[in-house]
Order: C-alpha cells, then structure tokens, then sequence
C-alpha cells in the first residue's frame, strides 16, 4: 500500500462515507480547503493513489465516472484505471451513468 499522508486518507475517508451526488470537482475544491497550496493535479495523484491502495473504491470509481461526465474522456493517467472501473459496472450502473456499450481510446 502506498504511503498517504494522513489528509488525504482523511480526504479519502470522507467521501468514501459521502452518500451524496458529489463529483469530482466537489473532491478538488475539498482538497485544497484542507491542503490550500494543492490544485487538481494532485487529486489526480490521490486518486491514483486510492485506487492502488484498493481502499476507496467508491471514491475512485465516481471521481472517475464524474470526470468522465464532464469532459467525455479521462486524462491518459488514468487510462488503465478508468477502463477497470468501465469493466466493474453493473448494466444497471452503465444505465445510471449513461456510459456507451464501447469507449474510444482518448
């Protein structure tokens, strides 16, 4: 497991136990009200982080999903991840999500 700094596993918990409709920019804005001097690329560097750590799936999975949403692709960053999240989703979660039988490579 990688070593996280203890706000972002704070971070992490806390919108694991969100049940809200919360997106990632809700993740990014929360990150630099508790760490003022990160920007998004370092909620890129958590996510990653969380999603090999195996801790926060439900974190990973809709910062991912919310992202997607947004802007029609992820960053190639998060190309392997993305497309195991694509890979774990339920029809009925595809539904929900609106997400394409196939995605194009970015």
């Amino acid at each position: 497991m990688p070593d996280l700094a203890l706000y972002k596993v704070k971070l992490l918990d806390e919108f694991e136990a969100r049940e809200d409709e919360w997106t990632f920019g809700h993740f990014e804005r929360r990150l630099t009200e508790v760490k003022p001097a990160a920007y998004y690329q370092d909620a890129k560097g958590i996510i990653i982080a969380a999603h090999k750590a195996g801790n926060w799936p439900k974190t990973v999975k809709r910062y991912l999903l919310t992202n997607f949403q947004a802007f029609g692709n992820v960053s190639s960053e998060f190309n392997e991840i993305f497309d195991q999240v694509l890979a774990s989703l339920t029809p009925q979660e595809r539904a929900y999500w609106q997400m394409p039988k196939t995605i194009e490579p970015a």
